[in-house]
C-alpha cells in the first residue's frame, strides 16, 4: 500500500501543479501569402500601365529560398532510449508462500544509421522479495540487424523482432519470437517479445506482398520453473515445509533439477503471403518451429496426482501413492508446424480482425506433471470503436479446441472460450488517461483485470498507476493467482 499511495499522492498533486495549455491558431492573412484583398485586385492597374521600378531580369530564381546550405539533414547516427521501473505489492498478505512485493527495471539503448541499421542494448534487472527472495539480472545485446529496401523488396538480417498477425495482446499466429514469462502477463505484450537471430525477406509484387524468415538457432521462452509466484511449480519446494508429509520427502523434493535438452534440429523455416481485396488486409501463413515453452518428458516422482493449485492439500493428497526415483525433471522441446489465417478491416467506424491458427503439436502439463502434446485450433475475433465521447472499445473473443482432449490436462478444457480486450479514456485533460484491460475465461468464470491511470503531462515521462487483479478457483489458469493480486507504479522516461 505504501507504493501506490506514493503513486496517488504523486499523481494527485502533478495535476494540481499542471494546467493545460491552450493553443490558439489562426489562418494565413491574404497579405502574407502575397495577395492582395479582392478591393485592392478590382481597381489594379492593367499589365500594360505598370512602371517597372527596377530590373529583376538579372536576380537569381531562388533569391527568397531558403539556402540549401542552411537546410539541416537529418543525422546519419540517431539515439533513442527507453528508461522504465515497475514497482509492485501484493494487495493483501496471507500465510501462504509468496512474494508480496517485487522490482523490474529495463533500460534499452538504441542508435540507427539512417535506415540501414540498428542496435541496441539491453539492461534488465528483475527482483522478487520477501518469500523466496531472488533477484536476475541481464546485459546484453537486444536488437542488431541490416536493414534494405527498395519496391520490390523488403530485407533484414540480425537478431530482431518480427510481428506476425493482427489480434492484441494475444496472437497465436504471431509465433517467430519467444516471449518472456517470468511475470506472467503482467506487462505489455510487446514488452514480453524477445527477440532471436534471423532473416527476414519481403517481396512486393503487383498486388500482394510474399515474406519469408529463416531462424537459424533455437531459444527458449524465459520462464522460471520454481521459487515465484508466476512460476510453473509455484513455491512447490517451499510450500511443502508446510504440508503434512516426512521430512525426508520434503529434502527430497528440495532437491530437484531441472534437465533442459536443446532440440537436435534447431532451425526454423516460415512463410507468409499477405494481400488486400477492396479494404481487407488479408494474409496466410506457414511456420515450421519448435515451441518455445517446455515439453516435461519425465517428473522424478511417479504415480502422482496433483491439481493446478499446487497447494499444501493438493501436494500433501496427490503423493500419497508417489513412487520415488533418483531422476531430474526432463525438459525437451517440440517441433511443429503452425498453419495460420489473419484479416483486418474498417467497417462503420468499427475495426474487425481476426485470426485463426492450427497447431500440429501445442504442449500442455498434466495432473502427473508431465506434458502431453496435441493438436489445437484457436481462433480469435476482435473488433475496437472509439465513441464520439472519445471512449475507445477493444473486445475480442478466443475459441480454443484442444483435439484428444483427455481429463488430465490442467487448466484448460475440450473447449476453452475467453474475453479480452481494453477500455480507455482521457480523464479531466489529454494528459491522464483511464484504462482497463481485462481478460476473462468463460468456461471457469476466472478473470483478470488491469485498471490504471497513466499521466503523460511531463513531457517523455510516463507514470502509471493502477493495480492487476486475478480471481477464480485454485485450480484454474487466471484463479491459481487470485492470492498475488497487486498495486503497481510504472515510470517511464523516453529519450
Amino acid at each position: 500500500m505504501k507504493v501506490f499511495s506514493t503513486g496517488f499522492i504523486f499523481l494527485t498533486a502533478s495535476f494540481l501543479i499542471f494546467s493545460p495549455l491552450v493553443l490558439i491558431s489562426a489562418g494565413p492573412s491574404p497579405l502574407l501569402a502575397g495577395e492582395p484583398p479582392e478591393e485592392q485586385q478590382d481597381t489594379a492597374p492593367d499589365a500594360g500601365s505598370k512602371q517597372q521600378l527596377f530590373d529583376t531580369g538579372s536576380l537569381p530564381e531562388d533569391l527568397f529560398e531558403p539556402s540549401r546550405d542552411t537546410q539541416s539533414a537529418p543525422p546519419d547516427f540517431t539515439f533513442s532510449g527507453t528508461v522504465q521501473v515497475r514497482g509492485t505489492m501484493d494487495t493483501s498478505s496471507d500465510d501462504r508462500q509468496e512474494n508480496n512485493t517485487s522490482l523490474r527495471n529495463r533500460i534499452i539503448l538504441e542508435s540507427r544509421y539512417k535506415t540501414s541499421a540498428r542496435v541496441s542494448v539491453l539492461s534488465d534487472y528483475l527482483y522478487f522479495g520477501d518469500d523466496n527472495q531472488t533477484d536476475d539480472y541481464d546485459l546484453e545485446l537486444h536488437e542488431a540487424a541490416f536493414l534494405y529496401a527498395n519496391n520490390r523488396l523488403d530485407l533484414s538480417v540480425g537478431r530482431q523482432i518480427i510481428r506476425w498477425g493482427k489480434a492484441d495482446q494475444f496472437s497465436p499466429v504471431d509465433t517467430l519470437n519467444p516471449q518472456d514469462f517470468r511475470e506472467f502477463m503482467i506487462p505489455d505484450y510487446e514488452e514480453t517479445k524477445q527477440p532471436v537471430w534471423m532473416a527476414n525477406l519481403k517481396l512486393l509484387f503487383d498486388g500482394f506482398a510474399l515474406e519469408g524468415v529463416f531462424i537459424p538457432f533455437f531459444e527458449a521462452a524465459d520462464i522460471d520453473y520454481f521459487d515465484s509466484d508466476w512460476a510453473v511449480f509455484p513455491h512447490l519446494k517451499n510450500r511443502l515445509e508446510k504440508a503434512a508429509v516426512p521430512d525426508t520427502l520434503k529434502n527430497y523434493i528440495n532437491t530437484l533439477q531441472v534437465n533442459e535438452t536443446d532440440p537436435s534440429n534447431e532451425t526454423e523455416f516460415a512463410l507468409r503471403l499477405t494481400t488486400t481485396v477492396k479494404n481487407w488486409d488479408i494474409g496466410a501463413s506457414w511456420h515450421h518451429t519448435t515451441e518455445d515453452l517446455p515439453y516435461f518428458t519425465s517428473f522424478p516422482v511417479k504415480n502422482i496426482r496433483v491439481d493446478g493449485s499446487f497447494s499444501e492439500q493438493s501436494i500433501a493428497s496427490g503423493l500419497q501413492n508417489a513412487v520415488f526415483t533418483n531422476e531430474n525433471i526432463e525438459v525437451a522441446y517440440q517441433r511443429t508446424d503452425v498453419l495460420g489465417m489473419e484479416f483486418e478491416t474498417t467497417l462503420s467506424g468499427f475495426g474487425i480482425r481476426g485470426e485463426a491458427a492450427w497447431y500440429e503439436k501445442e504442449s500442455f502439463l498434466t495432473s502427473s506433471l508431465t506434458s502431453t502434446a496435441n493438436h489445437t485450433f484457436s481462433t480469435i475475433i476482435g473488433a475496437d470503436y472509439t465513441t464520439p465521447s472519445q471512449i475507445y472499445f477493444n473486445l475480442q473473443f478466443l475459441h480454443r479446441h484442444i483435439f484428444d482432449h483427455t481429463p488430465d490436462i490442467l487448466y484448460f478444457e475440450k473447449d476453452t472460450y475467453s474475453l479480452l480486450g481494453e477500455i480507455s479514456r482521457d480523464l479531466f485533460s489529454p494528459w491522464i488517461e483511464g484504462r482497463l484491460n481485462y481478460s476473462v475465461i468463460l468456461n471457469d468464470n476466472a478473470w483478470y483485470l488491469s485498471p490504471s491511470i497513466k499521466h503523460t503531462r511531463i513531457p517523455n515521462l510516463d507514470i502509471v498507476i493502477g493495480a492487476n487483479l486475478f480471481y477464480g478457483d485454485d485450480d484454474t489458469w487466471l484463479g491459481r493467482f487470485n492470492n498475488d493480486s497487486q498495486f503497481f507504479v510504472d515510470v517511464s522516461y523516453h529519450f
